[in-house]
């Protein structure tokens, strides 16, 4: 059974059928958000000024209280059956694994909310706690070169929102910066999909793990992945 970290996871109730199906499995250790807190959420939205975000928070907390993706029986058997820690990332501290612990890494839209030197501190982490051969797999927006829609706006989500607060991008990713940031931590990178500098769009539907990987199952698809079209490089640990 491989052992695998779902790095910044998202609340399993907000996870596909797919992903779930994935990876709330044994072996699985989830760092993650705590329970929301939408009345706070949306105060916060409207306290910066953001009144189309407050709207829209307080629209699905309805949506979602009406209308839930999963029981809660559901939710209490994925708890059960893989591991959930709260997350908070500090550059300078450690992650609480020991080396050469896991065998696949993955994150979806979280290290463009960090600055570089700490992005490239936590991809070190990843590094000492991936087995040699382990993959970690990155996803986020691709920010100014993507083709199938228009570059990020500057200060994304908006000019309004404090640039301490977890929502604000603070890197602007793209195929050449994070290869680049995996590869000075000590990765060798393997772009699955981006755009180049031309704007060509490319996507590697089915990438090929190594013969007998224990997580081969996980490499050779992205279906636990929900923000797709993304920029998308895997890191292998040599």
């Amino acid at each position: 059974m491989p052992r695998c970290l779902h790095l910044a996871a998202s609340r399993f109730e907000r996870l596909s059928r797919e992903a779930t199906a994935l990876i709330c499995r044994p072996g699985w250790t989830h760092l993650g958000e705590p329970p929301i807190d939408w009345a706070a959420e949306v105060r916060e939205q409207l306290s910066f000024g953001c009144w189309t975000s407050g709207l829209r928070l307080w629209l699905a907390s309805i949506y979602r209280r009406l209308k839930p993706r999963y029981s809660e029986a559901e939710l209490q058997r994925f708890r059960s059956v893989s591991e959930f820690r709260e997350f908070h990332f500090e550059a300078g501290k450690r992650l609480d694994f020991e080396d050469n612990e896991f065998d696949f890494i993955f994150s979806e839209h979280f290290f463009e909310h960090l600055l570089l030197p700490d992005a490239i501190a936590l991809f070190r982490e990843c590094q000492r706690v991936l087995k040699p051969g382990g993959f970690i797999r990155n996803s986020v927006p691709d920010a100014d070169l993507r083709s199938y829609a228009a570059p990020e706006k500057p200060g994304y989500p908006s000019s309004k929102v404090p640039w301490k607060h977890h929502q604000k991008h603070r890197m602007r990713w793209n195929v050449y910066s994070l290869s680049e940031a995996l590869r000075l931590s000590g990765f060798q990178p393997a772009p699955l999909m981006y755009c180049d500098l031309h704007g060509q769009f490319h996507n590697m539907e089915h990438p090929q793990p190594p013969e007998g990987h224990p997580a081969a199952e996980l490499i050779q698809t992205i279906a636990y992945l929900s923000r797709i079209p993304s920029l998308i490089v895997d890191g292998i640990k040599p």
